[in-house]
């Protein structure tokens, strides 16, 4: 087997790097992992969250608490929920990128400074910062049984969710296909 020179080594772990997915509709694994969790607080209510990755969208994140909010209703024997507290909250970090630059007999580029091939050598570039950011949300939520009322925004109809959003839903958990926005 041919062994690779370091710059195809190092663009085929950079392509493997650049193939992240959003998260799919998962349970959480470990406390505040990315996926759903819920926590039931009383008879009829109940905490949910969702938590994405750096690649996630906040629509996405928020669709899919919304689903997990439906399911937990109906799986409760409930017909409707009322979302009694809501929140989307987001974390930004920021990565630096150094782009390397090529000078006279040198080299300038990330977290290196000068690199001299055979005598003296000049060069140099600029970095930017760029943000990443990740989602996650969470609500409050009260499951109750007949029908949705009416005058109540912040009431939704468990079954009429799971129909909207259900082929969104798995549309987005698979690796293969971009999360698409709801049609409606």
């Amino acid at each position: 087997m041919r062994n690779l020179r370091p710059a195809t080594a190092l663009a085929a772990l950079l392509a493997l790097a650049s193939c992240a997915y959003p998260t799919p509709y998962v349970p959480a694994t470990t406390p505040g992992g990315e996926g759903y969790s819920e926590t039931q607080i009383e008879a009829n209510r109940f905490r949910v969250s969702f938590k994405g990755n750096t690649v996630t969208p906040r629509e996405t994140v928020e669709n899919f608490l919304l689903y997990r909010a439906a399911e937990l209703t109906l799986k409760s024997g409930n017909d409707y929920f009322v979302i009694a507290n809501a929140q989307t909250d987001r974390d930004v970090s920021y990565r630096w990128d150094e782009p390397a630059y090529y000078g006279h007999f040198g080299w300038w580029g990330p977290r290196w400074r000068h690199g001299f091939i055979g005598g003296a050598g000049y060069g140099g570039g600029y970095g930017y910062s760029r943000p990443i950011n990740e989602f996650s949300a969470q609500a409050d939520i009260l499951v109750y049984k007949g029908r949705k009322p009416a005058n109540n925004p912040n009431a939704y109809d468990a079954r009429e969710v799971v129909n909207r959003l259900g082929p969104y839903v798995q549309a987005a958990s698979t690796p293969d296909a971009a999360p698409r926005s709801p049609g409606y």
